[in-house]
């Protein structure tokens, strides 16, 4: 058990998701648990359930934080972009970040299972207007008519999810699809479905 500090409660909040986040990485949504959490940091359950209220509110606390820390990575990303540039092999590695090497894809659907619903919406439409922005341009310069925005939108949405599947179902996605997936891997499907969607995101 950790020695207890005192910390403001701006700072144990932190803390208690430095610790969870800890926790997710190592051992999945079934090691964020308050009495792993709580001897993590050298506190009572009681600390724990007093600046979260449950386990699930934690969750979706930790959830949320690693969607702002994607949705600010997508930004600092996308600012470097020149006018018309689309990277999306970019845009891939950073979901890829996100929902499999920081587990958010087996938190939302723990979480999920639990019953929980996503407040709020819109999280990637900063990158849905930039990315639609380039489409425009590069459209213009071409003289043809401008993309439709829906066709952005469910490009970019097809690109988290091909991202989040993947880490969810790991090699039962490809299972499904062959008799021997021996041949086919992770990487190889998430390449393929990130020049999928360069394409349409590409074709005026």
């Amino acid at each position: 058990m950790a020695t207890r500090q005192r910390r403001t409660p701006q700072a144990a909040k932190f803390a208690i998701l430095d610790a969870a986040e800890r926790r997710l990485h190592d051992e999945g949504p079934e090691g964020v648990r308050i009495q792993r959490i709580a001897a993590d940091l050298g506190i009572t359950d009681a600390a724990v359930h007093y600046h979260f209220g449950t386990r699930e509110a934690l969750m979706d606390a930790l959830l949320r934080r690693i969607g702002r820390r994607l949705v600010d990575d997508i930004d600092a990303t996308v600012e470097g972009w020149a006018p018309g540039q689309i990277d999306v092999a970019a845009l891939g590695r950073l979901f890829q970040r996100a929902y499999a090497d920081e587990r958010a894809a087996r938190l939302a659907l723990w979480l999920s299972l639990a019953g929980w619903r996503p407040k709020g919406s819109g999280m990637l439409g900063s990158l849905v207007k930039r990315v639609h922005r380039a489409r425009i341009e590069t459209a213009r310069k071409a003289g043809h008519a401008a993309p439709r925005l829906a066709s952005t939108q469910y490009a970019i949405a097809l690109l988290s999810a091909a991202h989040m599947h993947a880490a969810m179902a790991g090699d039962a996605l490809l299972a499904s699809v062959a008799e021997d997936p021996s041949g086919l891997n992770q990487r190889a499907f998430l390449k393929f479905a990130v020049e999928l969607i360069a394409r349409e995101l590409a074709d005026e």
